[in-house]
C-alpha cells in the first residue's frame, strides 16, 4: 500500500491537460501500479475521487469511489450533459480547507476505458456521482474548482 503525495494548488502540474493512454500503456506495470496507488491514496485521504495529475502524473485517468470500492476511468469523454445545477461547497484534495460553488450538470453520460483497457459507458443516476465525475474530468483537462468556481467564505 503506497500513499502518494498530493499536488497542491496552484502547482502548474494541475493546469496541464492529461495525455491519453494506449491499451499497451494501460496494461503496463507502471500504469497498473499507479492505479492501485491512487486507489490507496484516495481511500487513505477519504477522497471521493482522484485524478492522476493530483499525484504528479500526466496520465488521462482517474479513480473514484463507488459503493463497492473504487472504479477507474481512463481517457474519459463526456458525450451528454443535462440539467445545469450549482454544486455548493465543493472541495478538493489539491485545495485543502477551501470550498467552491461550481456550475455543474445533474446528469452526464461519458465513455472511456476501464483499468483493463475495456470500453465503458457511464450514465450517472445521481447528482453526487455526476458532480464528482465532472470534477475529476475537469482535473484531467487542467481545470480546478478554483479556476471554475466561486470560493465560499
Amino acid at each position: 500500500m503506497t500513499i502518494l503525495n498530493i499536488i497542491v494548488y496552484p502547482d502548474e502540474t494541475l493546469a496541464a491537460k492529461a495525455v491519453d493512454l494506449t491499451k499497451a500503456d494501460i496494461l503496463s506495470g507502471k500504469i497498473q501500479t499507479l492505479i492501485e496507488d491512487m486507489k490507496d491514496t484516495c481511500h487513505a485521504l477519504g477522497g471521493l475521487g482522484l485524478a492522476a495529475c493530483q499525484v504528479g502524473s500526466d496520465a488521462n485517468l482517474c479513480v473514484y469511489r463507488t459503493s463497492l470500492g473504487f472504479d477507474v476511468l481512463i481517457n474519459p469523454e463526456v458525450t451528454s450533459l443535462k440539467e445545469k445545477m450549482n454544486s455548493k461547497g465543493e472541495g478538493c484534495l489539491s485545495i485543502p480547507e477551501q470550498y467552491y460553488n461550481v456550475r455543474r450538470f445533474k446528469k452526464i453520460t461519458l465513455k472511456g476505458l476501464d483499468e483493463h483497457a475495456e470500453p465503458v459507458e457511464i450514465m450517472t443516476k445521481s447528482k453526487a456521482v455526476a458532480k464528482m465525475l465532472q470534477h475529476e474530468i475537469d482535473h484531467l483537462n487542467g481545470i480546478t474548482i478554483a479556476d471554475k468556481g466561486k470560493r465560499v467564505q
